[in-house]
């Protein structure tokens, strides 16, 4: 049984979700349209961000130890949030609702890949979201070894791009026909110091010709730097994300297990995440595993029975028809 005490907190989160929503829905972060944005460089402590007594700012900082460290986005636009007096419990409630929480009911599932960690839910529920075989595009980010997700896209029919710089491969084409290259999804472009090279979308997109094409489905599983991906289409690329139809991002705690999250961190990936549905993205679907809890901590407040990653599926709202 959930302790009252989380009830109320949750019941006070999700008033501050719809709330919050409906504030970036009609005007945009700080009242302004995300196309202008600036960065507000501000840090406090933690004690000062769990008793704010005005609204909350937040540091972007370009940090060199990406991408395991992934609040690290650019430095040269901001997001601004009024979260202000909203202890750490309750914005961990208020994440924990705008995840798991669907938006949209997708009556007709369709998995790709094949039980575990390689299998992904694509909402098949109208026909303007359903992937057209011979005529669909896929970009799936992080293989590690299990390509089953890709495999079965390719066999469907669809153009596929698989990404993942840390299992030791080169650029090849992948049995059936999938297109591998030996680079990883960021906030920006960079490469590490053992080689693996990093590219944000928009530069992906160029490098392949695909600036003009639909993604069909985006499926973003990166251990933690998804979060510097959804910064950089929130933030600074707000264009790229206009053209997928689907998105499937595996959420992980962005600190990993290497120190506690602040209410810093949590306000500053609830302004992504909020900034994402402004932009149409509806959540459908979202699933919880233990495969990372070696690596990461649980995000959400012990009193839930939470995992430590957070598989959700969102359907950009502006290809649904209705029928």
């Amino acid at each position: 049984m959930i302790p009252r005490n989380y009830l109320l907190m949750f019941t006070l989160a999700l008033s501050v979700v719809v709330l919050v929503v409906v504030l970036v829905h009609s005007r945009g972060f700080g009242g302004r349209p995300a196309a202008q944005m600036e960065i507000n460089l501000h840090k406090k402590t933690q004690a000062e961000l769990d008793n704010p007594s005005g609204a909350l700012k937040f540091k972007a900082t370009r940090n060199k130890s990406c991408p395991q460290a992934a609040l690290c986005g650019s430095t040269n636009k901001t997001v601004e949030m009024h979260l202000e007096s909203i202890p750490l419990n309750t914005l961990k409630f208020l994440l924990h609702g705008m995840v798991s929480s669907a938006e949209f009911n997708c009556t007709t599932l369709k998995y790709f890949g094949k039980l575990g960690a390689g299998i992904y839910p694509v909402c098949m529920n109208s026909s303007s979201i359903i992937p057209k075989p011979k005529n669909c595009l896929v970009y799936s980010f992080g293989i590690s070894h299990d390509w089953s997700f890709d495999e079965d896209f390719a066999k469907y029919g669809c153009e596929v791009h698989s990404f993942d710089p840390s299992i030791g491969k080169p650029d090849h084409i992948h049995p059936p026909n999938i297109s591998f290259h030996n680079l990883g999804l960021m906030g920006f472009d960079f490469t590490l110091g053992n080689g693996w090279k990093y590219m944000k979308l928009s530069s992906i997109r160029r490098m392949l010709g695909h600036q003009n094409r639909v993604i069909d489905v985006l499926k973003v599983d990166t251990e933690g730097a998804e979060w510097s991906f959804l910064r950089s289409v929130v933030v600074d690329d707000i264009d790229e994300l206009l053209t997928v139809k689907q998105m499937i991002v595996e959420l992980h705690t962005p600190t990993g297990g290497s120190r506690a999250m602040t209410s810093y961190d949590y306000a500053e990936i609830i302004q992504y995440l909020l900034e994402l549905s402004r932009l149409g993205f509806l959540v459908y679907l979202n699933l919880q595993n233990n495969n990372c809890c070696a690596n990461f901590t649980p995000l959400f407040p012990p009193g839930l029975a939470e995992k430590c990653c957070h598989e959700t599926s969102y359907v950009n709202s502006r290809y649904l028809v209705a029928k």
